[in-house]
């Protein structure tokens, strides 16, 4: 087996719990220790990482769709993005499904979540001191 059949039997191991990923990974780096090996590795754990976090941003984002979802059919998000951002009801759909404008995924900024999360908290006050009497 070459260096890059053994580097795609590792990627297919890789997020498992199995043992022979490890065992794989101690093999591929005692065997192949020239400085090209060595290269070629590096440049597969570049790729391994950048496509892991990639996972992990879309995951992200997945997570921020389905927290909305049931929200969403409770109060506006159109009324969330103008009051507390000042912004249509477009922008803050385009960051809750992470659409592509001007060639890149939109999502909510550190301190776009901050102010979403304040948003929420505000409005949740709002409804829980609201009591409706004659």
């Amino acid at each position: 087996m070459t260096l890059h059949e053994e580097l795609i039997e590792l990627k297919s191991l890789f997020g498992t719990d199995s043992p022979k990923f490890e065992e794989l990974a101690k093999k591929i780096s005692s065997t192949y220790t020239s400085p090209e090996d060595k290269k070629e590795i590096e440049r597969f754990m570049d790729e391994l990482i950048y496509e892991t976090q990639i996972e992990i941003d879309q995951l992200g984002e997945n997570v921020i769709k389905l927290q909305l979802q049931e929200i969403s059919e409770i109060i506006s998000l159109s009324y969330l993005a103008k009051k507390y951002f000042g912004k249509t009801r477009s922008w803050i759909y385009q960051r809750i499904n992470g659409n592509i404008v001007n060639g890149k995924p939109c999502r909510f900024t550190e301190s776009e979540l901050a102010i979403l999360n304040n948003a929420l908290k505000d409005i949740s006050d709002k409804i829980g001191s609201l009591s409706i009497s004659y």
